[in-house]
C-alpha cells in the first residue's frame, strides 16, 4: 500500500509526541513492506522542499508563523501538491484536526482518496474545543467527512458520538512504540543515596506541574530516602515553575533540566516516572516509561489507565489530587522492591501491547478496508479495546 501521511511539522529536528508517534509508525509500515509519504510544513530553513529520512519520503510546503497568512496560503498549497501526489498514494492518514489537517481531509476526498483521520486528543485540544474555536462548526464538519476517525481513548469514542459520528467507522487504535533493550542503570547501591524520580514533558499549564511541586512538599517531609525530581523539557511555564519550586523551598530537591536529545538514556537513570497532566491523550511519555522499565505514578486522564493496566491502576490519581499525588511517590520511594515489581510489569505491558510493530498491523488492516471501500467494518478492529478488563490480565 501507499500511504500519505499528514502531519503538519513532521521530524527531524520536531520531538513532539505526535510527531514522534507518526514517524515511528511510518517506519514499522515501511518495514512491513509499505510505501510511505509525508505531507508537512518546511518550518525550519535547513529542511528541503522533498526529504528522505529512514525510508520515509518527505514533501514540504512553505510555512509561516503567522497564523493568517499560513490559513491564506495552505489551501492553495495543499491542493496544488495533492494533485501532484495523487498517482503515488492509495491513502491519506491525517495526524491532526487543525485547518493544515481539514484542507487536507477536504482535498483528498474532493480527489477520490480516503482519509483516516486521527483524534489526538480530548476536552480543550479535541472536539469541544474545536467546537468553541472560530469556524468551530466548519472544523467538526470537515473532521467528520473523513471516512474513519481514530480515537485512542475512551474519552475520544464518546466526543465522537456526541457530535453523531458512527460508531461503526472509528478505530480503536492505542500509539505505539518500538523496543529497546532494558538498559537500567544502577546508581543507588545503598539506601542512603537519592530516588531519582524523572518528568519528561512539555513545561505547560496541561502538565499538572504545579500540583507535582506542592505534592513534592509532602515528600520532602514523609520520606525517610534521599530524592531527586528531574523535569526533563521546555516550556512556556518554566520561569514560573522554577519561582514556584523557590517559594517552596525545594531548589535542592528540583532540577530543571531542559530540552533533552537522549530521553532513554535519562530514563536508564530513573527509578520512577511521574505524569501529574490535567489532559492527555495517549501519552507517549508514559510508553516511554513503560519501555525502560520504570514504575509509574499519573493521572487518571485520557488513556492513561489503558496504558498502565490493572497492574498500575494503584498508582492512578485523579488530576489535581496533589495529596494522592504525594501519596503514591511516598509508597514507591519508600519501597525499591514494590517500584522492581511494578517496572518489570510495566515493560512486559509494553511489549505484549504496544509494540509498535502490533499497532502499524492494526493500522494496516485499517487502510486496507477502507481502499477497499468498506469503512462501515473499521470498527470491528480492536472493538474492546477500551472495555475494562479483568484483574491479572493485560
Amino acid at each position: 500500500m501507499r500511504i500519505l501521511m499528514a502531519v503538519p511539522k513532521y521530524p527531524l529536528p520536531v520531538v513532539g509526541g505526535l510527531e514522534r508517534q507518526a514517524h515511528e509508525l511510518s517506519k514499522a509500515l515501511i518495514a512491513r513492506g509499505h510505501v510511505v509519504h509525508v505531507l508537512s510544513g518546511r518550518f525550519d530553513p535547513v529542511q528541503h522542499d522533498i526529504d528522505l529520512i529512514d525510508g520515509v519520503s518527505i514533501h514540504r510546503l512553505p510555512w509561516s508563523e503567522l497564523k493568517l497568512q499560513r490559513f491564506l496560503r495552505l489551501s492553495f498549497s495543499l491542493m496544488r501538491i495533492l494533485v501532484k501526489l495523487r498517482p503515488m498514494v492509495d491513502i491519506v492518514h491525517v495526524h491532526n484536526i487543525s485547518w493544515f489537517g481539514g484542507f487536507i481531509t477536504l482535498f483528498a476526498k474532493m480527489l477520490n482518496l480516503p482519509v483516516l483521520t486521527k483524534l489526538p486528543n480530548i476536552g480543550e485540544f479535541g472536539i469541544p474545543g474545536i467546537r468553541q474555536g472560530p469556524l468551530g462548526l466548519l472544523r467538526i464538519a470537515l473532521l467528520k467527512s473523513s471516512d474513519a476517525i481514530i480515537a485512542m481513548t475512551p474519552d475520544s469514542v464518546v466526543e465522537l458520538a456526541g457530535v453523531g459520528y458512527p460508531a461503526m467507522r472509528v478505530l480503536k487504535v492505542t500509539n505505539g512504540i518500538s523496543l529497546l533493550p532494558v538498559n537500567r542503570v544502577s546508581l543507588s547501591p545503598c539506601a542512603s543515596d537519592a530516588v531519582r524520580v524523572i518528568f519528561v514533558g512539555r513545561l505547560s499549564p496541561e502538565k499538572g506541574l504545579a500540583d507535582l511541586l506542592h505534592a513534592w512538599v509532602t515528600v520532602k517531609a514523609g520520606v525517610a530516602r534521599n530524592v531527586k525530581l528531574r523535569l526533563i523539557g521546555e516550556g512556556p511555564q518554566e520561569d514560573e515553575l522554577k519561582a514556584l519550586a523557590q517559594a517552596l523551598n525545594l531548589v535542592e530537591l528540583v532540577e530543571f533540566c531542559g530540552f533533552c536529545a537522549d530521553v532513554p538514556a535519562e530514563l536508564a537513570q530513573a527509578d520512577l516516572f511521574v505524569l501529574p497532566s490535567l489532559a492527555e491523550g495517549n501519552s507517549n511519555a508514559i510508553l516511554e516509561a513503560m519501555r525502560a522499565g520504570l514504575p509509574i505514578v499519573t493521572t487518571n486522564v485520557g488513556g492513561a489507565a489503558i496504558q498502565v493496566g490493572n497492574e498500575g491502576e494503584g498508582f492512578l490519581c485523579n488530576p489535581g489530587d496533589r495529596e494522592a499525588l504525594a501519596r503514591h511517590l511516598m509508597t514507591l520511594i519508600a519501597d525499591q522492591a514494590l517500584r522492581d515489581r511494578l517496572g518489570a510489569a510495566m515493560r512486559s505491558r509494553v511489549e505484549s501491547i504496544f509494540a509498535i510493530d502490533q499497532v502499524a498491523a492494526v493500522y494496516e488492516q485499517a487502510y486496507q478496508l477502507l481502499i477497499a471501500g468498506h469503512r462501515q467494518q473499521i470498527g470491528q478492529i480492536n472493538p474492546n479495546l477500551f472495555e475494562p478488563r479483568t484483574k491479572g490480565t493485560c
